[in-house]
């Protein structure tokens, strides 16, 4: 897809942003819900583990939902976040592992 290895960190940039976010209004409820959108579009470019990939996706859906507020959007990100690292750690426990 136009180039894209499926590396998450832009994705991870993104996601920080939106669980730093609070009631002051860093990012609308819109902005929060297209880049949630944006995500889902390019989820399946993604390098994502397929044990973790289910939970993200529902998270990423559940960003996008209307009514949510922010701290749930904030809760949800930072959630999508810890399994993104989990993601990473399993893949260089793979590389290790095909490396012996």
């Amino acid at each position: 897809m136009f180039g894209f290895n499926g590396e998450t960190k832009g994705l991870k940039n993104i996601l920080e942003r939106i669980a730093c976010n609070d009631d002051s209004g860093k990012l609308t409820h819109k902005e929060v819900r297209a880049y949630a959108r944006c995500m889902l579009a390019i989820f399946e470019a993604l390098s994502i583990d397929t044990e973790i990939e289910a939970e993200i996706k529902i998270l990423l859906f559940s960003l996008s939902a209307s009514g949510i507020p922010h701290y749930d959007r904030s809760f949800i990100a930072s959630i999508i976040l810890e399994l993104l690292e989990r993601n990473d750690k399993l893949k260089i426990q793979q590389m290790s592992t095909e490396h012996f």
